[in-house]
């Protein structure tokens, strides 16, 4: 019986590690760059140059909800102003343009999942601050309908604040909000016929706890007129939840 010696053997461990790293995973997990699309290499999430284009939400933003606006006195967004939110803050990560729209839309609805790992880690790494000092009691996504899901296969906001609340330790509570109204797309809608699109659209699972839970944070992958957050955000204030924060991936520039 042959026998190999100890340094056969690490070699082929090594030669097995670097096949199954280098050839077989991005095989089977091909990873895409959410900027370019190119495959990039196991290990990455985008391309290094890719990287440096992206649109950080920096400067003067809005008290409320965290989008950027014109000008330094400029307290609150033009959406804001007009239909004035109840919850506490909110922040995000990116500048919702041409630059991020392919991997958002990548994640949303071409089951590019692995994508959701790259933005929460990006998220908590730019905007842990912000996070922590909200002191969140626990962390959960905007719903989507059955329908939707059953259709799509997941949720993307879901996939997002799991990465979030676990990056974070914070509890994760993503059937803690319901969505039990399929309502029609919001981006054919005006700011106040898309909050009222939504009445009636969520509901608190009456199967979970709110024992200790005071304070949560609301993800979803992207904030435009703030409608459908200020939607679960009554749902949530009216369970008995006082302080509500929001957060998402991109968000638009206030409209003024």
């Amino acid at each position: 019986m042959l026998r190999s010696s100890p340094g056969k053997l690490a070699d082929l461990y090594k030669n097995l590690r670097h096949m199954l790293i280098y050839r077989i995973l991005p095989l089977v997990f091909p990873r895409h760059c959410p900027v370019c699309d190119r495959l990039v290499s196991y290990g990455r999430s985008i391309c290094p140059g890719c990287r440096d284009i992206l649109p950080l939400v920096r400067g003067s933003l809005c008290l409320r909800c965290g989008k950027p606006v014109s000008r330094p006195d400029q307290e609150y967004c033009y959406d804001c102003r007009i239909f004035p939110k109840s919850f506490d803050g909110g922040c995000s990560l990116y500048l919702y343009n041409h630059i991020t729209a392919p991997g958002m839309m990548g994640l949303k609805y071409h089951n590019r999942r692995l994508l959701a790992s790259f933005y929460s880690q990006e998220l908590v790494r730019h905007r842990r601050s912000v996070l922590v000092s909200w002191q969140a009691d626990a962390i959960l996504p905007v719903p989507v309908h059955p329908h939707k899901r059953k259709k799509r296969g997941y949720n993307q906001a879901e996939l997002l604040s799991a990465g979030i609340a676990s990056l974070l330790n914070i509890p994760h509570l993503p059937t803690l909000l319901l969505r039990v109204v399929d309502t029609l797309p919001q981006k054919q809608f005006s700011p106040q016929a898309r909050l009222n699109n939504l009445q009636k659209a969520f509901r608190i699972n009456p199967d979970i706890s709110l024992k200790g839970i005071h304070r949560v944070i609301l993800v979803d992958d992207i904030y435009t007129t703030g409608a459908t957050m200020e939607a679960c955000c009554r749902v949530l204030h009216q369970a008995g939840i006082r302080h509500v924060f929001v957060c998402s991936i991109c968000i638009g520039v206030s409209r003024d």
